[in-house]
């Protein structure tokens, strides 16, 4: 890029300056959160500042595609005239848009740029994109580099990879790296991304094809050593799959000074939340739902009662070829480890029950019924849930409408999900199996109506726990019968956690997707310690909570695996104080039978004996105590996150109140003469 360029040098002629602003500017108005922007009529190329900023964002190029050619070689193409583009702008009512055609190969794509107050937004509509030759397109790349940096600027990208994560401009090696959004919690939950350049800042949201987006994290990139976050759309996976039927629509919020760091970013998006998807706060939500208040407050304790042997050595399982339920902890005992809790103390506890259903965890789904009978049966488990109910507890269920085994009574291939292939597309391999993936608009229908009020009726009421949803995906289908795009995935998962939510009063799921947040109270892990851990991409710097900036307070979350099961005075129990998490205890988690491939924290809780239960409960009391302390915070917003010295670090909340956090072994004399004991936090007022 140029870094000297601006697209008014071409107009020497006043009169002509003013045309052009004329039919590429928005109305200027005192309001100084106007951008001043325009797009050059010969080369696309964008240019845009806030009015009251010097500093210019600039792009070199309006879009890149990928496409295959005639012979279906993959290929790429700038969208430049030197690659063979004609480029028309045309003015509309509030910006201008950009016809580009690439005769050769035959394609034309339209692109739409319109502002309004300090947020500019670029789109490209898919009825508008056109194929006449026999070239493909394969992905659309929007705005690439646009806003870039240079080696040693001050500065940083910030990318919404599982909490958040920063990207200094320096001592990187050259690379372009892709990161997907909502194929995984591992990846971006969240279609955000952000740039900040000194004093200046742009946050970019994705509002329409994000199902489909990745975004670009170019490291020293090019002889001008660029930095720079751009987002790509798959507009097709294979050469024959129909386009991508959505539009593809960025909104680029031009932050003012006093918010261009990623804590304004993740607030920008919060309110785009609140305001665009309809999204409300937990205050608000918890006011009208007493269950959702209560577990707002709780300890959540989860209980594995039983599971066949992971790993499996029969993959297709039989009645005759099944291999038999390990049991951890039948309903009885479940029964003890309530009375144990309610003996200690600890009044407020959810408790979640994982595997009472037929063939334990993972055993038999989509099919749930009848409970499982070597855990106690149904008898059991109705008196189970009311045992806990009558000492003042949540009693809430596990089950999962993504994975199929064909030992269940409810197999046909007909409600899975196809591949490109027309196959039925696999899943892990754990207690039932070899798994397979459920089709969503037909687990919906089939199995999530019919499963959810009878799990209900036999008395679970709470925050229903559906695994995986929230985790991983969305996925296509390709089947011909109900074929889906990703986005009519995402919709059928959230019809499920809805019916939940409206079944037992609140919906809980795995992982941090924020597709699912307008169904979603309650997830387990933001971020993927064990999986993809942020501090070893080559991109990262440094850790951010930019998702829970955007999220506390509108959910309730647990931070990661590590934590599960941590202890105060462990960093990973810290960390969760610090980024305003959950705390989450786990009986039984360990249930892999090779030890070192058990990812759920670093101890495991089992009740072996009464004396054992005691301590375990004893531990857990010291949590809960905590959660105690710090369960108002749970309803408001965080507005700040700074480390004050070394390995110490304070979260502000929208009450006023900061947690500030000391990992060192020392305790921490503040500036205001308050002490933060070593290893622990202190909550302290205005």
């Amino acid at each position: 890029m140029d870094m000297n360029y601006h697209p008014l040098l071409k107009i020497h002629n006043t009169v002509a300056v003013l045309l052009f602003m004329a039919v590429t500017l928005p109305t200027c108005r005192a309001d100084a959160n106007d951008l001043h922007w325009s797009v050059d009529a010969e080369t696309g190329r964008l240019a845009a500042r806030r009015a009251e900023e010097k500093m210019e964002w600039r792009g070199e190029t309006p879009a890149e595609i990928g496409y295959w050619d005639a012979n279906s070689k993959p290929c790429s193409k700038a969208m430049t005239r030197t690659e063979g583009w004609k480029i028309e702008r045309q003015s509309t009512e509030r910006g201008c848009r950009l016809a580009c055609r690439q005769e050769a190969l035959g394609f034309s794509i339209t692109l739409d740029f319109s502002a309004a107050g300090d947020v500019l937004t670029v789109g490209a509509r898919a009825s508008e994109m056109a194929e006449s030759g026999a070239a493909r397109l394969k992905s659309l790349r929007l705005l690439p580099l646009f806003g870039a940096a240079s080696e040693g600027d001050e500065g940083h990208l910030v990318i919404a990879q599982q909490s958040g994560a920063l990207c200094h401009f320096r001592d990187k090696k050259p690379g372009q790296h892709w990161v997907s959004v909502y194929q995984s919690s591992c990846q971006c939950p969240m279609p955000l991304f952000g740039v900040v350049r000194g004093n200046s800042a742009v946050a970019g949201i994705i509002t329409s094809g994000q199902f489909d987006a990745r975004v670009c994290v170019s490291t020293s990139w090019g002889p001008q050593k660029q930095y720079a976050i751009d987002p790509g759309f798959t507009l097709r996976s294979f050469r024959n799959e129909k386009r991508l039927p959505d539009d593809i629509t960025v909104e680029y919020h031009f932050l003012p000074a006093a918010e261009a760091n990623w804590l304004g970013m993740g607030k920008r998006y919060r309110q785009y939340n609140f305001t665009r998807r309809g999204i409300q706060p937990l205050r608000a939500r918890a006011a009208a739902t007493p269950a959702l208040a209560y577990s707002a407050g709780a300890l959540e304790v989860r209980i594995r009662l039983g599971v066949k042997p992971v790993p499996c050595e029969i993959k297709e399982q039989t009645p005759e070829t099944e291999p038999p339920m390990r049991v951890f902890c039948d309903f009885a005992r479940v029964r003890d480890i309530l009375d144990e809790f309610h003996r200690q103390g600890v009044a407020r506890t959810e408790f979640c029950l994982v595997g009472w259903n037929r063939g334990g965890h993972d055993g038999r789904y989509p099919q749930v019924f009848p409970v499982e009978p070597k855990l106690g049966g149904e008898e059991a488990l109705r008196a189970t849930i009311q045992h806990g109910q009558s000492l003042g507890y949540q009693m809430v269920a596990h089950d999962c409408y993504v994975d199929a085994y064909r030992i269940s009574e409810d197999w046909n291939e007909e409600f899975l999900r196809k591949d490109q292939d027309g196959k039925p597309r696999k899943g892990g391999a754990w207690g039932g199996g070899q798994s397979y993936n459920v089709c969503l608009a037909r687990a919906y229908e089939l199995f999530a109506k019919r499963n959810l009020p009878r799990t209900r009726a036999l008395g679970f009421q709470g925050l229903h726990y559906s695994d995986v949803l929230s985790i991983i995906g969305p996925f296509p289908c390709y089947d011909v019968h109900h074929p889906q795009t990703r986005q009519q995935d995402a919709e059928a998962t959230v019809r499920i956690l809805a019916l939940a939510q409206k079944t037992f009063g609140g919906s809980q799921s795995e992982g941090s997707l924020d597709f699912t947040a307008p169904a979603l109270d309650r997830l387990l892990y933001v971020d993927c310690d064990k999986w993809l851990p942020l501090m070893k991409r080559p991109y990262v710097d440094t850790c951010v909570p930019l998702y829970e900036t955007v999220y506390h307070g509108v959910l309730l979350y647990s931070l990661s695996t590590e934590t599960v099961n941590s202890q105060p005075g462990e960093a990973s129990y810290l960390r969760t104080i610090e980024y305003g998490a959950a705390p989450l205890a786990y009986f039984y988690g360990h249930f892999v039978l090779d030890a070192s491939k058990n990812w759920l924290g670093k101890r495991d809780y089992r009740y072996d004996d009464a004396a054992g239960l005691k301590q375990i409960v004893t531990g857990l009391r010291r949590v809960y105590d905590d959660v105690g302390r710090l369960k108002h915070l749970q309803m408001e917003f965080i507005e700040g996150h700074r480390q004050v010295a070394d390995e110490v670090f304070e979260t502000t909340y929208s009450n006023g109140q900061r947690v500030v956090v000391n990992y060192r072994e020392q305790p921490y004399l503040l500036p205001s003469g308050g002490t933060v004991p070593a290893c622990g936090w202190l909550l302290l007022e205005h």
